[in-house]
């Protein structure tokens, strides 16, 4: 009902159906909050970990809406283990992992801890952002999506561990080589969301972490963005609601005005915009980011003429050809990771691309391929693929 009351289904904007999927909404609130459901406690890995119900019949996982059930087992009995554990961790830390790489642009998104923008307009004052220091006080989602150099991030059951993605000189013409940490990583990150920590080498290959298709959040998320198209009838506070509902659970401060980073006042174009973003934030890497963009036609407007771009770590190393911190870095970063950067990182960031992205308009329909219609006389091309059918009648 959402998809359907947006902009790619709605283009007229009927009020009706922003009402229905207010109702639908609104009514799943009421459910879940009837049976036990609601925001998980603390927004780190254990989301994502905690499974099954409780004797009562109440679910562990309060968050966890409709998922989709994994376990360890690797015989065809129609059950699978889940791969994305073993895909998102570094390479050296699993058997085939690296695949996830979150880009620059995508961390910038997360806000400061007083959750305003780290950039641009309306930016924070009370914690200004640095490229040198990329990873200070922000949105304590930022540091639970996304693994930096540095980080403390317990991987195989060590909650010791510190991630490394800096790269150094091999000689002093300058040669530069990568450490053993940072091979896989294409964007100077990892994505550590839904990463088991416990998860020891020889059963990362076998995750049984269930994945949530729908979560509480969401839900809240849904309602809000409803909610908000419907302002003129009375519902904008609900709009607001959902929204100080995830960034407080997510540690973000409240500020004086207990609006938690959001402005007040916001009327239908800003409220939009917030939720937007928010769902970018929040459901990072959850596969909801190009939908969303996808159903509010705004795939063109946010992404067309950009190039994804990354964060590279480098050692200040120009006199040696060799990893001189090695040996001390975990303990320099213990005392202080701002000192360590300081002293021995040049932080800097690149642009991935070659070419501007460009979303093409009759990418708001998929095209039916030319086999389908071949094997089905009755079969129509979509208009904005040449074609005579319309996808909105």
């Amino acid at each position: 009902m959402l998809t359907y009351a947006s902009p790619q289904f709605n283009p007229n904007n009927d009020m009706s159906r922003w009402q229905d999927a207010y109702n639908a909404n609104k009514s799943a609130v009421t459910i879940l909050s009837a049976n036990s459901f609601g925001l998980y406690a603390k927004w780190d890995y254990t989301m994502w970990t905690t499974e099954g119900g409780k004797s009562d019949g109440s679910p562990q996982n309060p968050e966890a809406v409709l998922v989709t059930e994994y376990n360890t087992q690797t015989t065809d009995n129609g059950a699978a283990p889940n791969s994305y554990d073993n895909s998102a961790r570094p390479k050296y830390l699993g058997t085939t992992g690296g695949s996830f790489a979150p880009t620059y642009d995508v961390s910038l998104a997360f806000p400061m801890l007083d959750g305003k923008p780290a950039t641009g307009t309306g930016a924070s004052t009370k914690y200004p952002y640095s490229l040198a220091t990329f990873y200070k006080n922000r949105d304590p989602r930022f540091g639970e999506t996304i693994a930096y150099n540095g980080q403390v991030w317990g991987l195989l059951n060590n909650p010791n561990y510190r991630l490394w993605t800096y790269f150094y000189y091999t000689n002093a013409g300058g040669t530069v080589n990568k450490s053993t940490e940072s091979a896989a990583s294409s964007s100077g990150f990892y994505l550590r969301k839904g990463v088991n920590p416990a998860l020891t080498l020889s059963n990362v290959a076998n995750a049984g972490t269930d994945w949530i298709e729908i979560r509480y959040a969401e839900v809240l998320l849904n309602l809000a963005e409803s909610a908000a198209e419907l302002s003129k009838l009375g519902t904008a506070d609900e709009s607001y609601a959902g929204l100080i509902a995830l960034r407080k659970r997510a540690g973000i401060e409240a500020g004086a005005d207990g609006l938690y980073g959001l402005t007040a006042g916001m009327g239908h174009d800003a409220m939009i915009t917030a939720i937007m973003k928010e769902r970018q934030i929040e459901l990072a890497f959850e596969g909801k980011r190009y939908w969303d963009l996808r159903r509010r036609k705004l795939l063109e407007s946010t992404l067309n003429g950009t190039r994804r771009s990354a964060i590279t770590i480098l050692l200040k190393n120009t006199a040696t050809s060799t990893d001189y911190i090695l040996t001390n870095r975990d303990a320099s970063a213990a005392a202080s990771l701002d000192a360590l950067y300081a002293s021995s990182f040049t932080v800097t960031t690149k642009v991935l691309d070659t070419y501007n992205i460009a979303y093409q308009p009759a990418g708001y329909f998929f095209g039916i391929p030319t086999a389908a219609i071949q094997n089905n006389v009755n079969l129509q091309q979509n208009n904005t693929w040449g074609g005579p059918f319309d996808p909105l009648k």
